[in-house]
């Protein structure tokens, strides 16, 4: 399926968020838990791109007719359902990460956002070619 262009330019989005966070060269969690500043840049541009995703879904989901669902994760089983993406869970949960650090910002553990750093940025390249594929 042939998509607009601002669905391109939000995996654009998504490609650029993912390919700052690689250049910051976080190379160990004791860095990366010693630096407010990597820290925070990290948590926004995560947070920027699942939004970026969220909005992709929706705009998708418009261009094949669907109505959104009640929620951004609700979004993916419908992707998954119309054959766009293989697997909304892994999609959802980084959508529950997302909701996580805007709703409890005051709390969020670096050992997490380390985690998905150091082992889940892949998903985002996932996402963005299962997109373009469909």
């Amino acid at each position: 399926m042939k998509f607009n262009g601002v669905i391109e330019n939000k995996l654009r989005i998504i490609e650029n968020k993912v390919a700052d966070i690689k250049s910051w060269n976080i190379k160990s969690y004791s860095d990366f838990k010693n630096s407010s500043l990597a820290q925070n840049a990290v948590e926004r541009a995560l947070q920027i791109a699942v939004e970026a995703m969220i909005d992709c879904s929706e705009r998708i989901l418009s261009q094949l007719k669907v109505p959104p669902a009640a929620s951004g994760s609700e979004n993916f089983d419908a992707l998954q359902k119309h054959g766009i993406i293989s697997d909304a869970a892994i999609y959802k949960d980084m959508v529950r990460f997302r909701n996580f650090i805007v709703h409890r910002y005051e709390q969020i553990d670096p050992e997490i956002v380390y985690g998905i750093v150091s082992r889940k940025l892949n998903l985002f390249a996932k996402f963005v070619d299962e997109i373009r594929k469909s």
